[in-house]
Order: C-alpha cells, then sequence, then structure tokens
C-alpha cells in the first residue's frame, strides 16, 4: 500500500473500532478495508483490536476454529448452536463471544483475559474428551507453518474440488514439493490416505498404474504376475473408503513421458463418472474415484509448461511458484522475519531475482527462497550457500 492508501485505511480502521454501528457490521466492514491491500488482516488481528477497544465485552479468544477456538470452547462447554458454523465472520465472532462472556461472567465479572486463560487451560484440559481429526483446523495450521495466506491454500483446495488435479509450477527451491506435502497431509490427515511418487525420464505406465513383473514360482520356474502400481493401490483405497479424501502426489510429473505413462486414464481424469477397459484388465471397468486428488509439481528450469501435451494441460490446474508473485512473494521475508534472521538477506535475494528475470527473459530460472530458509544464517552458512547452491545455478 502506499503512504496515502495506508493513512486512509488506518482512518478507516480508528472510525469502524470505534463507530456506533451494530458490532457485527463493523466486524465485516474491517475484513472489507483488509481485503483491499493490507494481508494477514483477518479475524484474529480483528478479535485483538477489538479486545483492546473493550476490554471488558470482548473475550481475548482471537480464532473461531480449531483446536484453540472459540468453536471448540463452545462445544466442550455444551454452548454451541447449530448454523453458527456458517454464517458471516462478523455475526459469528460476536455471537460466540456472548455466548463465552454470559456464561463465565458469573465467575469472573467483566475480566474477560481472565475468561480466556480459563478457557484455554479447558481446551487443553478438553475435560477427558480426544479432539476427533474433524476438530483439528488442518488448513489453518498449515497456512502459519509454510508461511502463506490461508486464503490461498483454500483457494489451492477449491481448484482440486473443481478439477480434482493440479500442478505447482516454477524454478527450483520455491516450495512446491514441501507445500504439495504438506498440503495432501492437511487433506488427507491419514497416511493411508495418500501417497508420494516421483517421476523420471523411464517411469512407464506399468511402474505409474499396473503391469506385469517377472517372479519365480515355487519350482523355480518364470511367471509373470500383476502387480498394481501407486495410481490403482491409492484408487483402491479410495474407492473402500468413499467418505474420505485421498491425494496422489506427483513429484517432478513434467520429468516423463505424460501421455505414455497415464495411457486412457488420461480419460478418466476429466470424467470421474465414467469408467475405461485398461490395458492390462480389459474385462474389468476401471474408474477414478472422485474422493481421489493428483497434485503434480514441475521445476519449469528444465522444461516449460508449453513442451506439456495439450490434452494433458487442460485436464489440470497450473499454480506459478515463483518468488517475485503468486503464493511465494515475500515468502522468505515473512519466514526471516518469523525467525528473527536478518531480513536484508531477502532484499539481496531480490536484487539478483530481479537481474536473471532481466537478463535471462522470464521468471523461470530465477533463484528460490528454500535455499535460505534455514535457522542460525551466520556470514560462513550464507558464504556457504551462495558458493556451493546459488553460484553453479547462476553459471549453469
Amino acid at each position: 500500500m502506499s503512504p496515502e492508501e495506508l493513512d486512509t485505511f488506518a482512518n478507516n480502521l480508528e472510525y469502524l473500532l470505534r463507530g456506533s454501528d451494530p458490532l457485527e457490521d463493523r466486524v465485516n466492514a474491517l475484513l472489507d478495508e483488509s481485503e483491499r491491500g493490507v494481508k494477514g488482516f483477518g479475524e484474529a488481528v480483528i478479535t485483538k483490536l477489538l479486545a483492546i477497544e473493550y476490554p471488558s465485552e470482548v473475550v481475548p479468544v482471537c480464532v473461531y476454529r480449531g483446536p484453540k477456538g472459540k468453536g471448540r470452547m463452545l462445544k466442550l462447554l455444551d454452548l454451541h448452536e447449530d448454523g453458527l458454523d456458517s454464517v458471516d465472520t462478523g455475526g459469528r465472532l460476536v455471537r460466540s463471544n456472548e455466548l463465552l462472556g454470559d456464561r463465565l461472567s458469573p465467575f469472573f465479572g467483566d475480566d474477560t483475559y481472565g475468561m480466556a486463560r480459563f478457557l484455554y487451560w479447558f481446551s487443553e484440559r478438553g475435560d477427558g474428551e480426544i479432539e476427533s481429526a474433524d476438530e483439528i483446523d488442518h488448513i489453518g495450521n498449515l497456512a502459519d507453518k509454510v508461511f502463506v495466506d490461508r486464503a490461498v491454500l483454500e483457494e489451492f483446495v477449491g481448484l482440486l474440488e473443481d478439477k480434482g488435479q493440479m500442478i505447482f509450477y516454477g524454478p527450483p527451491g520455491t516450495g512446491k514439493t514441501y507445500v504439495a506435502r504438506e498440503l495432501a497431509k492437511a487433506i488427507a490427515p491419514d497416511p493411508a490416505q495418500r501417497m508420494l511418487v516421483q517421476f523420471h525420464p523411464s517411469t512407464s505406465y506399468e511402474d505409474f498404474f499396473e503391469g506385469f513383473r517377472p517372479e519365480t514360482d515355487v519350482r523355480g520356474q518364470l511367471t509373470y504376475r500383476l502387480v498394481k502400481g501407486p495410481l490403482a493401490l491409492i484408487a483402491d483405497r479410495a474407492r473402500d473408503n468413499p467418505s474420505k479424501q485421498h491425494v496422489l502426489v506427483i513429484d517432478e510429473i513434467n520429468r516423463a513421458n505424460l501421455p505414455k505413462v497415464f495411457g486412457e486414464l488420461l480419460f478418466l481424469l476429466e470424467y470421474r463418472e465414467e469408467t475405461i477397459r485398461s490395458l492390462y484388465r480389459p474385462d474389468e471397468p476401471f474408474e477414478l474415484p472422485k474422493n481421489l486428488w493428483i497434485v503434480g509439481t514441475m521445476n519449469t528450469a528444465d522444461r516449460s509448461i508449453s513442451l506439456v501435451d495439450a490434452a494433458m494441460r487442460r485436464r489440470f490446474h497450473f499454480v506459478g511458484f515463483f518468488p517475485d508473485q503468486g503464493p511465494m512473494e515475500e515468502l522468505l521475508r515473512r519466514w526471516l522475519a518469523a525467525n528473527r534472521e536478518p531480513e536484508w538477506i531477502a532484499d539481496l535475494l531480490d536484487m539478483v531475482n530481479a537481474e536473471l528475470r532481466e537478463h535471462l527473459g522470464g521468471p523461470h530460472l530465477q533463484i528460490g527462497p528454500s535455499h535460505f530458509m534455514r535457522e542460525g544464517l551466520t556470514d560462513e552458512i550464507l558464504e556457504q550457500i551462495w558458493t556451493y547452491s546459488v553460484f553453479p545455478y547462476i553459471e549453469e
């Protein structure tokens, strides 16, 4: 934001915090203001500001969802109301605050901070209750872990809901594989519901889906047995457990000959309701379950998207991972600030990447931030990173 825009935002913020409109409307207006250019200004920050402005009225439990959220605390106190999860943020914040305040005020009076301390203690104690996986805010936890806005991660999930598969693409070191694996864990917390496979130039249909493999029988004679590959195995799991989402992560997806590897399965990527007759099981119909999603990663320093078969491209959503734009923009700076490492490192990397973009004619050969996402970045470690990781990459 420009200084003028920041001043306008600050004036609007002060007016909305101290205005006379219903609190619910003011919270929603604050969220609208944040969407105009202030990253990270969401429900948690708004709740903290309101708790400072109205210390005797707003209980400073700053989020609604997750193991430390007001929603779970309401359930533990048997105060949860039907439909509260689906109302807008302002209504949910105000109503949940009222329910908690009314229940605890006989014991704490107007000491809302005392209420919050008790609620956090009680949520950890859980009254003997074990938190179910459905109550954990996996996406919210992932946003904190990977330093990416929650809205971005929710958009990724929306893309998967739309097509069933997407690809993260960009230069090396931008977090494609890491985010893909962590996203798979957030969507499918049970390890049995997710799988990772890495493609390479010799990956075949038989490796990926299924094919005959040689083996010797009890008499030592050579025979061939139909062996399922990663896709067939996880498809079976998804089919047997239709209420749970399953995720297959394909790392370096563009290194293989994709039309050859997918074969007739290419049809099923688009038509999940249909069945096909596979190469080795022509008498058995096969389908890709709708509760199986595919996330691929693609290093564009080696091969551009334009070289991927057009039929494959239209069956995937593509999400760019670049240091200067998209979900990874300013990632290193956020990580350095959170870990109290020198932020000038991000300035230096931005300068180098700007020169690379100018001299190499595009964003696909930039230096990714993951090289520098290490704790304890001393001058010696930085020199080592630049000498043995960054410089060889630039020279190439």
